[in-house]
């Protein structure tokens, strides 16, 4: 087969085997650091690295000049746009806006520079390695952001799927006795996810000499869910009112409910039209094949009559 050919489909695998490797260790680092938390009640990063787990000097060096190079030529505006896609992602503590933009710098150059190796040695000519490098730069460039994106979108519908169980635990001590705020508090150790790190956000900002509402508007502002806004709005209002807490957050919660089984029956009415597409393409040929085939065959073999 021609190197032309087998080309792209080598270099696609290459990314995205070097993609998956790196979104694996990124995805294990947090998930041992949202145990850690859990258990421990503090961040891996305020407690005194293992050497163990040290870089060797030269990547270290390299990162570190890497770093200063990428935090001399990135504008604040580009840095507020990684920051804000970070955050939303739920990775602002995890990494840095200068560090995130070097990591794509970084998988650009290595996937332009595989890109360009492969294919000169296997076409043997320069311009169209060049070509396909660019592809791949840009690509490799481009896949943490989309990968971004798409933790982004399962962290929001992660907090959405919280987010009764939160309000009614919230509920249940409220009518217990216990405030608001310490409520919250207690239901966020206890039950640790991306919700309860939205709360724990929220209670820190009001230690720090925030007012409630700006506390709730930035919480707003960080988690981009109409479903949850409108429960934050309401908490605010509430709390301005003087309106009792826990009566707003069972309506809330019933309200919630209400909205998945609605968006449950919406979806359930969307699949036969979603699964129309695939029946046509790959099940209605093939299970014409299997009835109409060999009737066919013996109409080519012995003709129609």
């Amino acid at each position: 087969m021609s190197p032309l050919v087998t080309f792209p489909f080598i270099a696609a695998a290459l990314v995205f085997t070097a993609a998956a490797v790196y979104f694996t260790v990124f995805r294990r680092e947090l998930q041992l650091q949202n145990r850690s938390e859990a258990y421990v009640g503090v961040s891996e990063r305020s407690v005194t690295p293992e050497k163990k787990n040290a870089p060797p000097p030269v990547l270290h060096s390299l990162w570190e000049k890497g770093i200063e190079f990428t935090n001399r030529y990135i504008t604040s505006s580009e840095q507020k746009k990684v920051e804000l896609l970070l955050r939303d992602a739920g990775y602002m503590k995890k990494k840095t806006a200068v560090e995130f933009r070097f990591t794509q710098l970084a998988a650009g150059l290595v996937s332009g520079g595989a890109g360009v190796l492969l294919f000169s040695s296997a076409a043997g000519e320069l311009l169209p390695a060049l070509f396909v490098g660019l592809v791949m730069a840009v690509l490799g460039f481009r896949l943490p952001v989309f990968y971004l994106k798409k933790q982004r979108d399962k962290r929001v519908k992660k907090i959405q799927l919280e987010m009764p169980d939160f309000f009614d635990t919230v509920n249940l001590l409220i009518e217990a006795g216990v405030g608001v705020d310490a409520a919250i508090s207690s239901v966020c150790y206890k039950k640790p996810g991306p919700l309860s790190d939205e709360f724990l956000i929220v209670l820190d900002d009001m230690k720090r000499g925030k007012s409630k509402r700006e506390a709730f508007q930035d919480l707003k502002r960080r988690v981009p869910s109409q479903s949850f806004q409108s429960v934050v709005t309401s908490m605010i209002q509430a709390d301005e009112l003087g309106i009792g807490m826990s009566n707003v957050l069972r309506n809330l919660t019933a309200r919630i409910r209400e909205q998945r089984r609605e968006s449950a029956r919406e979806q359930a009415m969307k699949a036969p039209v979603k699964m129309l597409f695939p029946m046509v393409l790959f099940i209605f040929p093939a299970l014409f094949m299997v009835i109409l085939g060999p009737f066919a065959v013996d109409i080519f073999v012995n003709g129609l009559f």
